[in-house]
Formats: C-alpha cells, sequence, structure tokens
C-alpha cells in the first residue's frame, strides 16, 4: 500500500482536525517549536492522522523547525500483515522524509500477563530507548476521542474513583503526549478522506474477545441512542474529572505529610488520630499511599483492601492487625497504624538490615553491610549517552521513580526490564543464573526499588524503564562508593 506524494501537497485548506490540534497543542502546551518528536505509527487511521496533521503543523509555520521521528514495533502475530504495516509505515516515512525506527519483538506468553500488556511494555521501552538514543523531547501517540470514551467506560465497568475516570492524561510526566485526545474517530477518517490518504486495518479490532471491542462495537453504539454525542460527552467528563483529580492529588500529598509519622525500613506509620480527622475520601487516598508504598505499587490493591483497613484496623482497638495479599500486614499499636509487610518489625529502625528495606533517601545514602560499600542516592547528575553499565553508577530519571527509593533483597516473583534487552521483562532469579550468581549469594545482592519497580540491580544492570535521556529534566545518580 502506497502513500501518494501528492496526496500530502500544502495547497488544500486546513481541515477541522488540523485547527482542532493546533487549539490543543497550544491550551494544553505540548509541543513547541523545534521540539523533537518521536510519533508511534502502527499504520491504522489514527496514527496516521496523527503523523500527517503534526507534520502539516510543521509545513504550515504552526510549529517552525518541529523535528519529527516515526517509531513502529512488528510483533509479527498477523503474519504477512504485520509485514505489510512494516512495509507501509516505512513508505509512509520515506513520503514524508521523516527517519523510521522499526523494531521487531517476539512476543512468548507468560503466565499471569496478557499478551496485549506484554506488547505494551514492549512497545513504551521501545519508544524511551529510541528517544533517548536520538535526543527526543517527546513521544506522541494517536489517541483519540473514541480511546477516551472506551477507557472511561472500562474504569466505570470497575466501579473506579477520579483517578481511573480521569481516563488518559494528554500529557505524562514522562513525555507522553495525545494531540489528537479530543478529536472522535469519525473525524480521523474525515481528515484522511479529505487527503486522500490510505491507511492500514487490524482485523483483531474488531474481534469481540477483547473487552476493549466489545465497549467499542456494542456498548458504545446504544450509548449513541441515548446522546448521538457520547464520545464528546464521555471525553469531556475525563477532563473535568481528570482537574479534580489533580486537585485531590495536591491536597493528598500536603495531608500525607501530616498524616505520616515515619517511613523507613519497607514500613509506614501513619499517626491514627489525625488520619481519622480527613474526610472520608482523603483516609481511603492516605490508606492506598501507604499500601502502594510498602506493597511498591498500587498494582493489585482494591477498594476492599483499603476499606477492610479503614474498618478492622484505624476504627478498631488497640492490637488490631490485617494480613493483605502480597505480605502486608496493617497493625494498630495505641495512636498509631503500621503498615509493613509481614516478618518486618513494625519498630524497625532505619538502620536495619537492607535486607528487609531500608530507606534510601536522595540525598542520602545506605551501607550495605556492616563493612560493605554504600549506596549513594545524589541529586543531579548528567544524563548517560547511550547504555549505561550499571555496574557502579547508574543515572535515572526522578519523574519516572514513581516515589520514595527503598534497598532491599530479591523476593519470589521479582522482574525488570535489563537495559539492552529492548524493554523484555525478565524475573531476576533468570537474570542472576545468566549471571551465574550462585544460589547462596542471591539473597546478598542489594536491589535499588522504587514504587514503579525494581530500578538497580546494583553492581549489575539497571531497569531500561527508569534511565536518564536527553528529556530527562530532574535527574538522580545512584552510585556504588567503597571505602578505601
Amino acid at each position: 500500500m502506497k502513500v501518494e506524494p501528492m496526496a500530502l501537497g500544502r495547497n488544500t485548506a486546513p481541515h477541522p482536525v488540523f485547527r482542532q490540534v493546533v487549539a490543543a497543542v497550544r491550551q494544553k502546551k505540548l509541543l513547541r517549536p523545534d521540539d523533537r518528536v518521536l510519533v508511534a505509527v502502527s499504520g491504522g487511521p489514527d496514527s496516521v492522522c496523527l503523523v500527517l496533521v503534526l507534520h502539516e503543523l510543521r509545513q504550515r509555520g504552526v510549529l517552525p523547525g518541529l523535528d519529527l521521528h516515526i517509531a513502529h514495533v512488528n510483533y509479527s502475530l498477523r503474519g504477512e500483515e504485520s509485514e505489510k504495516d512494516e512495509a507501509y509505515v516505512r513508505d509512509l516515512g520515506n513520503t514524508l522524509s521523516l527517519p523510521a525506527h522499526v523494531e521487531r519483538v517476539h512476543l512468548v506468553p507468560r503466565s499471569g500477563q496478557a499478551l496485549q500488556s506484554q506488547a505494551r511494555d514492549a512497545r513504551y521501552a521501545f519508544f524511551t530507548r529510541v528517544r533517548r538514543e536520538h535526543g527526543l523531547t517527546a513521544v506522541a501517540t494517536g489517541h483519540t476521542a473514541d480511546d477516551q470514551a472506551e477507557t472511561i467506560l472500562m474504569w466505570l465497568l470497575r466501579g473506579s474513583g477520579t483517578s481511573g475516570l480521569a481516563g488518559i492524561p494528554a500529557q505524562r510526566g514522562d513525555g507522553v503526549i495525545r494531540p489528537l485526545l479530543g478529536v472522535t474517530r469519525e473525524q480521523v477518517l474525515d481528515y484522511l478522506a479529505s487527503r486522500g490518504v490510505a491507511y492500514r486495518t487490524d482485523a483483531s479490532n474488531a474481534a469481540r474477545v477483547y473487552r476493549r471491542n466489545r465497549i467499542r462495537h456494542e456498548i458504545v453504539p446504544l450509548l449513541r441512542t441515548f446522546n448521538p454525542r457520547i464520545v464528546q460527552g464521555l471525553a469531556r467528563a475525563a477532563e473535568i474529572l481528570a482537574a479534580d483529580a489533580a486537585l485531590l492529588d495536591d491536597l493528598e500529598r500536603e495531608r500525607w505529610k501530616a498524616v505520616v509519622k515515619d517511613v523507613a525500613s519497607g514500613r509506614v506509620v501513619l499517626q491514627g488520630e489525625r488520619l481519622a480527622q480527613e474526610p472520608l475520601g482523603l483516609q481511603r487516598r492516605l490508606i492506598r499511599r501507604a499500601l502502594s508504598v510498602v506493597h511498591g505499587s498500587a498494582v493489585g490493591l482494591t477498594f476492599r483492601h483499603v476499606s477492610d483497613v479503614l474498618a478492622r484496623v484505624v476504627g478498631a482497638r488497640h492490637g488490631a492487625k490485617l494480613d493483605l495479599p502480597g505480605g502486608i500486614v496493617v497493625e494498630r499499636d495505641g495512636a498509631l497504624t503500621t503498615v509493613g509487610r509481614s516478618g518486618v518489625g513494625g519498630r524497625a529502625s532505619a538502620g536495619a538490615n537492607w535486607a528487609t528495606g531500608v530507606s534510601l533517601s536522595v540525598p542520602g545514602a545506605v551501607r550495605l553491610g556492616e563493612e560493605g560499600p554504600r549506596l549513594l542516592a545524589l541529586e543531579g547528575g548528567e544524563p548517560v549517552k547511550g547504555r549505561a553499565d550499571g555496574r557502579s553508577v547508574l543515572v535515572v530519571d526522578a519523574d519516572r521513580l514513581g516515589g520514595p527509593l527503598t534497598v532491599r533483597n530479591w523476593r519470589p516473583g521479582d522482574w525488570f526490564c535489563p537495559s539492552g534487552m529492548k524493554g523484555h521483562r525478565k524475573k531476576l532469579q533468570d537474570f542472576f543464573v545468566d549471571q551465574k550468581i550462585p544460589r547462596t549469594r542471591r539473597a546478598e545482592v542489594p536491589l535499588a526499588v522504587a514504587p514503579a519497580g525494581i530500578v538497580w540491580v546494583v553492581g549489575y544492570r539497571g531497569d531500561e524503564r527508569f534511565l536518564a535521556g536527553q528529556a530527562t529534566t530532574r535527574v538522580v545518580t545512584l552510585k556504588l562508593e567503597k571505602e578505601d
């Protein structure tokens, strides 16, 4: 499928989609002149529309100097059709005189993780790597108002709160932007038709076996019988809720400082009386935050878990205790509520053995053993060009960490995305085998861990997701320092 150069001429009048994207870029400050943007292009209508509109922004002088690159991932899941998708994207890049970066990824089904989730992890790891290696400032994806509406309905069916119902953000902290988020799929198709541009079609998008596809093909058409502009209505609701969620996030951070007594050694100590004085909505948020800090992320934490903590521990008498999945233990000790892990003493000091989990402040340091080296966390540092070896120094993007750092040893089920492996997940146990680390010494290997995941297998390899790049604005340098 060829893209004809004449179909992309600059003599055509601006399309409503073009004007809408211009307004979004200016209002939300998504892009500036001379920005260098990696555009994710699958070959489907949304992503093709995105790269053409951004190209048109440069042609018409709205964003002079805008430097565009194309990125495409071929998973080879649809045989010849996947090859045609790749060929189309390469041809599109040639037509627009844009560099195209293509990655081939072989996905292996894993227990507990859907293939679509694996594909997403690999895709964004590839985008991060290309962006860092070429000094690009942002990654643009083709999410539309229809994607937003479907996402909100998915979260609504799960009983989500404001954070989920806020939907897809137009701009993320890691540089991902969605310029088409206010544009409907119908408008996208009209834009492409007006330019005479063909696109690729993925037949799997029509398969009703996926929940999102069922929402797209069954629920949304039904809702249109009640409101023909349901997509725009849901997108507007998401924008309203996103602003409300941001306000609540700010309030949560402020009250966290007042309610938390201590965060150290893989535990969080809350002042129960102060917590009980907060409005119920903030109580839930603060408990969820405490659980996330100890658990490492919010994955697997439910509304029921939070409600049980409030009812059976915070609102109970002295000595109340609750065991939660993932080895989390919540206990009431007088006026204090402690969230920790089973086997870790609630009153352990910050100088406890790092194997049980020790807080690593920024700036700060942790001693790895009585006579071992120190692990330093320093503010600032120059982003690493190319690949970091991850043995003695690792430079990471502070905004990707998701919260405070801790140092601990490995636990069953631990995984990370080793740098140099194109974003693929690897179980830590398998990594130890590859590195020929004896079973008896594996518990001695320290891990620098953030709420978003394992950042560094200290002395061996960093995680691809957290490495600093040219677009990084806040840097943390992790460094092993040996005593002379």
